[in-house]
């Protein structure tokens, strides 16, 4: 377990240059998604963070989203579009309208962050005190009428904490919620 996350950390400080040519992620109704998932994410929900370290880019988590037959009608074509949507990482734009204070934070701030003392998250701390960590959000997929949803949202916050997974949200009344359907999915923790 502690080499994992060891391995994890390396990751952030070391993660390869995007290049800043990247294209902007403006998607009205993923933001919306956005909006829906924050609130119930660890640095929000436990950590009562005062404001958000939101990554800059999209994080391509590996689809892990396994529905069963039934399941599979009313979520497939959402999981499809999420692999489709994150063969590439975007610039997500400022346009999460939530009820917390948030920053984007681009590859080169997250560099600086981490380069800035020698155990790396209390240099990010330094900089982000209160934030809760690191928040990391893939590109959204949807299926054709854009009622149902697949997302990945995780989130690091040291050497022993982090953690992520898959929300399947459907739009009812305008409002997205938690869908329930049956099978099996992956999250992780540290």
């Amino acid at each position: 377990m502690l080499r994992l996350c060891i391995l994890v950390a390396f990751a952030l400080v070391l993660s390869p240059q995007i290049s800043p040519k990247l294209e902007s992620y403006d998607v009205a109704e993923a933001y919306e998604v956005y909006a829906a998932i924050l609130p119930s994410e660890w640095p929000w929900k436990d950590a009562h963070a005062k404001w958000l370290v939101i990554r800059q880019t999209t994080t391509a988590y590996e689809m892990c989203v396994s529905p069963d037959a039934a399941s599979a009608k009313v979520i497939g074509s959402a999981i499809a579009d999420y692999i489709q949507q994150n063969r590439v990482p975007r610039a997500l734009l400022r346009n999460f309208v939530i009820e917390k204070p948030y920053t984007l934070l681009s590859p080169a701030e997250e560099r600086a962050a981490f380069q800035s003392s020698p155990g790396g998250w209390d240099g990010f701390y330094q900089m982000y005190a209160d934030s809760g960590g690191l928040t990391e959000l893939s590109a959204v997929g949807f299926n054709a009428d854009k009622t149902i949803a697949v997302v990945y949202a995780g989130h690091s916050c040291g050497m022993l904490c982090g953690g992520g997974g898959f929300h399947v949200l459907q739009k009812k009344a305008g409002k997205w919620e938690n869908l329930t359907w049956e099978g099996s999915t992956c999250m992780w923790a540290s």
